[in-house]
């Protein structure tokens, strides 16, 4: 069997929750999660039913050759494993020049789409009187209008390059821990797609409590991925990943999961960029 590096004395330095393997096989597979919902789910009623969390169960049970084990961490100390190497692959991974140095990637799983500047309802006029609204206004000559980023994320290149230019004054680790500031007036906006805002604000608050605006950067579909360590082990896994993708992705099934939670009112945009979604590696 494969060596899993440094894992176990991860789990005991860190008390990570770990769910333990539940697929006999001979190499091993870790999967991190962390909770970002509607894609990954990890509390609540609606736990284990995000986008991510049925892409994985789907590629866990045709990896039936993998001893997996799944283990909840936050999501700078998935970048952190597979950038040591680990035998780790997190479901959900955006495709960046600078990831590309340490991990592997698979083909599109899923998307990010549409992206909003989000802003709580009651502030619609101030941000109005800025229309068109742009980032990177907003980032350099609106420093009042304070926002915050979740750390390590990566959410579109030119987007990540405003926030890189222009970094916010703080960071975050949850995205509902976010959501709360922003309602509570700790925070005038944040940049999220669309499908994630509706999610939390449900849980919080009603859902017109927020608007979503859309801006000048605002990005084409951006495709989620299958992130493993850019290591033999980590492109020998993504390999296999890539020929159940190539099976699974056109049906129907498949297509049902990439839209669950979608906003109804967002549902045409979806279904109008599926085929460049398939086609794209």
């Amino acid at each position: 069997m494969v060596k899993r590096r440094g894992l176990t004395s991860l789990i005991v330095a860190l008390g990570l929750a770990v769910q333990e393997p539940a697929w006999a096989g001979e190499l091993p597979l870790t999967w991190p999660v962390f909770d970002a919902p509607p894609f990954t789910i990890t509390e609540g009623e609606h736990r284990g039913t995000g986008i991510f969390d049925r892409i994985r169960d789907l590629l866990t049970a045709r990896l039936t050759d993998y001893v997996v084990t799944r283990v909840t961490v936050p999501f700078p100390r998935i970048v952190t494993s597979l950038k040591n190497g680990d035998e780790w692959c997190f479901v959900g991974g955006v495709r960046t020049a600078e990831r590309e140095g340490f991990a592997a990637f698979s083909r599109p799983v899923a998307m990010f789409y549409p992206l909003r500047i989000v802003v709580p309802a009651s502030k619609r006029a101030r941000f109005a009187a800025l229309e068109p609204l742009s980032l990177r206004s907003l980032l350099s000559e609106h420093r009042d209008l304070r926002t915050s980023v979740l750390r390590d994320r990566a959410i579109a290149p030119a987007v990540d390059a405003l926030f890189r230019q222009y970094p916010p004054g703080q960071t975050y680790a949850r995205f509902i821990e976010a959501y709360r500031m922003l309602l509570s007036g700790r925070l005038d906006y944040l940049v999220d797609f669309s499908s994630i805002t509706a999610y939390h604000i449900r849980q919080i608050a009603r859902p017109d409590d927020v608007v979503g605006l859309p801006f000048a950067e605002s990005p084409d579909p951006v495709f989620a991925r299958v992130m493993c360590a850019g290591t033999p082990w980590g492109r020998a896994v993504v390999a296999r990943i890539d020929a159940v993708l190539a099976a699974e992705r056109p049906g129907p099934a498949y297509r049902s999961i990439v839209e669950a939670w979608t906003a109804p009112e967002d549902l045409p945009r979806i279904r109008a960029v599926y085929d460049a979604f398939l086609a794209s590696d």
